[in-house]
């Protein structure tokens, strides 16, 4: 089994410690829409081949696991709408692969600090930190990071959407203030969304280099 999806349902409890270990076969984990609560286990094995995490509307609390870095196909990690209380996971910023990183209407808080990783989040394109207590300045250093949302030449990208054959990715952003879901994702879509929080100060002149939103 490569895809299980629960979205949508009413499953509730705690999530079962092994379920780390169940992401060493699949590439799809959906949980979106159910009442689970509790903490996200920490036991995402070195190794696994998920590629997409959406955990989105239930109850979860606690902090981002540490052992996501493991997660190294990760595309998509979708943990928006919980009650996460954690700071910002800049662990998550040494993923090659991830694309979209969503973190909406939970209870991250703090400064977005320097990342002692070079390059962080180099893949992303959809990026959704709304509705938390994020506060200081903008993080210009991960604003001058994502080269995922710099200069993209539309015309000589092959379009497609998120995904694979047997399953396509899909998310819920806040774009004008509407929420929109995308029941695809496609492969040039890009939106940043820090509305919500505490930040302050000047805005960084490098974020006219995200000329691709």
């Amino acid at each position: 089994m490569s895809v299980l999806d629960l979205s949508s349902n009413n499953f509730g409890g705690m999530l079962p410690h092994c379920l780390g270990n169940f992401c060493k076969d699949l590439s799809v984990l959906n949980l979106r829409r159910n009442q689970f609560r509790g903490t996200i286990p920490q036991t995402f094995l070195k190794g696994n081949f998920i590629r997409t995490l959406d955990f989105n509307g239930n109850q979860l609390e606690g902090q981002v696991p540490q052992s996501l870095i493991n997660c190294r196909e990760l595309e998509v990690l979708d943990l928006g709408n919980n009650k996460i209380n954690d700071t910002f996971p800049h662990s998550l910023g040494a993923l090659p692969k991830l694309h979209v990183h969503v973190l909406c209407s939970n209870h991250f808080h703090g400064h977005i600090e320097f990342s002692k990783i070079k390059s962080p989040f180099m893949s992303l394109r959809i990026i959704d930190l709304a509705h938390n207590d994020f506060e200081g300045d903008l993080p210009e250093m991960y604003l001058r990071s994502l080269k995922a949302i710099m200069n993209i030449d539309e015309g000589n990208v092959t379009r497609r959407y998120m995904g694979d054959t047997y399953y396509e990715d899909s998310t819920v952003v806040t774009i004008k203030g509407l929420e929109m879901e995308f029941v695809k994702i496609l492969n040039t879509f890009t939106t940043i969304d820090l509305s919500n929080n505490k930040f302050q100060g000047k805005i960084p002149e490098c974020i006219g280099n995200l000329n691709s939103l």
